[in-house]
């Protein structure tokens, strides 16, 4: 691809992309209000044990064919049988597995109904094995409008299923039904998405091809569930379900904006990095562009966040919930962090340096297992939050060597390009201080002071690119002309 189809594809795909995460969120945060408001932190965390147990299995049998298949330039129809079967053949011995570990895990936890829900979640697993594997060409091409409609279908029947059964049943088999469900709907649409209809077919010298770059995913999979969800694993096992529910809930909120957005980058970066690996200076230039882009929405998002989490606590789901709050204002610290840490992993993998990736996450991985356990012996949940915070943090001695490495940015390029997006999450975060301060009440109150803020943040840009050249407006006309037309 040449440099402006490259930047026009990124485009294109960062609006389907984000649109697509748009419509996932906002299914999500109503599943999620509507499970808060009518089930217990208990059941919240017992579906998590549920599905921490299927992420340890997923994590040790990752073999990074998807990310391979994207990464080659050419070749990859001759490979797309291989990576079907194994998929086809993971998600049966997973689900294997799995059921046969049930009765073991529902006496571990001493949670009979464990055994039962495991059972049930292992069909989920199945289905997700028999998932068109065609759909790798979307990404390849970054046609993310068809991705967009693909999981918009499986978002709202997910969501369409549990909410009613969640309403009805008030309890925690309804969040296993809807998964189910969205998953099921999930593989029907991507034969239809798709006109491949992939075979079983092994031969090993395709598979080794896709192995040579998949071996770095498979570590880093590995790696990042444990720093990832290895909290999850020790609250649940150390503290119990209820903990567990009141932590991943305080986890997926915090993380709903950043994470989301990341993903989006991931989505979108990593196929377009992998176009432009013999143009190390338009690859330069698209880094700079979707960085800059990037601390422009995850600094205000994570402070309007931080400031309006008391607000959601008391005013949508409930005082049942309010040890979250000083929870998620320290997950919402470590998910602006990792947004901007996670801008180098499409970067590592897309240019085949995906040992990069890995080394940037070893020593967030050391800090994991080493520290958790002391961490939730003296601090509980506010501990284990403070665990990810410290994590995340030591990713960025690595993140500055492999960016200047490969596309030549130097720390301080980096704080030069952010300036913009570091100045208007500051002034967002005092004019939030000061409405609050001055309408502290009820929740007209609450409200009225959250709209006083972003239009006071509005106004003061505005003047901030009258008198300077850090002009907000100005900053998004020129990267979506950078994006364009370069």
């Amino acid at each position: 691809m040449t440099q402006v189809p490259v930047r026009r594809s990124i485009l294109t795909g960062s609006f389907w992309a984000s649109v697509s995460e748009g419509v996932t969120s906002l299914t999500d945060l109503a599943r999620q209000v509507v499970a808060a408001r009518v089930l217990l932190p208990g059941d919240m965390g017992l579906m998590g044990i549920v599905l921490l147990q299927l992420s340890v299995l997923e994590a040790l049998t990752k073999t990074g064919f998807d990310q391979a298949l994207i990464q080659r330039d050419k070749g990859v129809g001759g490979l797309m049988n291989v990576a079907w079967t194994w998929q086809v053949l993971r998600g049966l011995v997973l689900a294997a597995v799995l059921a046969a570990a049930a009765p073991l895990l529902a006496r571990g936890y001493d949670l009979p109904v464990l055994a039962p829900l495991i059972w049930v979640t292992c069909l989920h697993v199945v289905l997700q094995g028999l998932q068109n594997v065609g759909l790798i060409y979307f990404s390849r091409d970054l046609d993310f409008k068809a991705l967009f409609f693909i999981n918009a279908v499986r978002t709202t029947v997910q969501a369409g299923v549990a909410i009613p059964a969640i309403i009805i049943r008030q309890d925690v088999w309804a969040l296993v039904i809807g998964l189910v469900a969205g998953t099921l709907a999930s593989v029907i649409v991507s034969f239809v998405a798709h006109p491949l209809r992939p075979k079983l077919e092994w031969d090993l010298a395709k598979a080794r091809q896709l192995l040579k770059f998949g071996k770095w995913i498979t570590g880093l999979t590995i790696m990042v569930f444990l720093i990832v969800q290895g909290d999850a694993l020790f609250v649940s096992w150390y503290l119990g379900p209820v903990a567990l529910g009141l932590y991943m809930f305080a986890y997926d909120l915090a993380a709903l904006p950043t994470t989301k957005l990341t993903y989006v980058i991931g989505r979108v970066a990593f196929p377009a990095y992998s176009r432009l690996q013999a143009k190390p200076d338009e690859m330069r230039a698209v880094f700079l562009d979707v960085m800059r882009a990037t601390m422009l929405v995850s600094g205000p998002v994570s402070v309007l966040l931080f400031a309006i989490i008391p607000d959601i606590v008391h005013h949508v789901v409930g005082g049942k919930w309010e040890p979250v709050i000083p929870l998620v204002r320290i997950l919402v610290i470590a998910g602006w962090v990792r947004s901007f840490a996670a801008l180098a992993g499409p970067l590592f993998q897309g240019a085949n340096r995906p040992d990069l990736d890995f080394k940037m996450n070893l020593p967030r991985f050391l800090i994991a297992v080493l520290l958790i356990w002391p961490a939730c012996a003296y601090g509980g949940l506010k501990g284990a939050s403070y665990i990810v915070l410290a994590g995340i943090v030591t990713c960025l001695p690595t993140w500055f060597y492999g960016v200047k490495l490969l596309v030549g940015i130097s720390p301080w390029q980096v704080l030069k390009s952010n300036v913009l997006a570091w100045v208007t999450t500051a002034v967002l975060g005092v004019t939030y201080l000061v409405s609050r301060h001055l309408l502290r009440g009820d929740w007209v109150r609450d409200i009225a002071s959250s709209l006083v803020a972003i239009i006071a943040w509005l106004v003061v840009m505005a003047v901030v690119g009258w008198l300077t050249p850090l002009s907000l407006l100005q900053e998004i006309r020129r990267l979506r002309g950078a994006l364009a037309t370069r």
